[in-house]
């Protein structure tokens, strides 16, 4: 796989747009918004696709509710309104929002299902999650579940629901279980190849939508590009697990 291009595309980026928000589709090894270094990100190519595509709203922002790391890839809100993005911290804060995650990890886990709690702190030094006991200041208890999809040259595809979203707490928790994200060096695993992208991705998205009550889903699956082509001749069968939300 090449790394993102310098400027993607707004078409590329957009998964679905209505007058409120953006549901946006990140590419792996792009920001998810501004750094010191003023690097290309996803919020700023969606600001100028905002003021590019509505010259004459210039009541409109544009807003990340949520964030994705760098490596990783997948489904973003983006507000257009102020309202919106308040409306959405209180639902994210409340966890009214739910998130799923693909994962390709090394290994099998010994259980199919389990439930994962690990303290952490963030480490400033090392730009990373560390283990913390309970009585650390500034420890955060991180919460996930996951469940085993498919297992293919010792490497697992898992579905992963978050109940928190702590400071790298996927990458920092498979890690513990003993079972990084395929190409995340960063916490233990092989790297496999030299681009800034790991086997992580934020794949569905759901609410209730506080105007009509109605619910809404999104979701959208990587491409079949490594690792997830190790998947790739099962792929369709595996489509039924991963949207199976009950």
């Amino acid at each position: 796989m090449t790394s993102p291009p310098v400027k993607p595309k707004p078409e590329d980026l957009i998964f679905f747009e209505n007058e409120d928000y953006i549901i946006a589709k990140k590419p792996f090894g792009l920001l998810s918004e501004e750094d010191p270094a003023g690097s290309v990100n996803l919020r700023k190519l969606l600001e100028d696709y905002l003021h590019e595509s509505y010259p004459k709203k210039k009541q409109l922002i544009c807003q990340l509710a949520n964030r994705l790391d760098k490596p990783v890839g997948g489904l973003l809100f983006c507000a257009k309104k102020q309202s919106i993005l308040k409306d959405l911290h209180e639902k994210f804060f409340k966890r009214k929002i739910s998130k799923y995650y693909l994962a390709v990890v090394e290994g099998v886990p010994k259980k199919p299902k389990a439930v994962l709690e690990n303290y952490l702190v963030k480490s400033s030094s090392e730009f990373r999650a560390v283990t913390a006991s309970p009585d650390t200041p500034g420890v955060k208890l991180a919460r996930l579940r996951y469940e085993l999809i498919s297992t293919q040259d010792n490497y697992s595809l898992l579905k992963i629901q978050i109940f928190t979203g702590k400071f790298h707490q996927i990458r920092f928790q498979l890690s513990c279980l003993g079972h990084p994200i395929w190409n995340d060096e960063w916490y233990g695993a092989k790297r496999i190849d030299p681009n800034n992208y790991i086997g992580l991705y934020s794949y569905f998205l759901g609410f209730d939508d506080t105007k009509t009550g109605i619910r809404k889903e999104y979701q959208c699956l990587p491409d079949l590009i490594e690792p997830w082509n190790l998947f790739q001749s099962e792929w369709m069968e595996l489509l039924g697990k991963v949207t199976d939300f009950s």
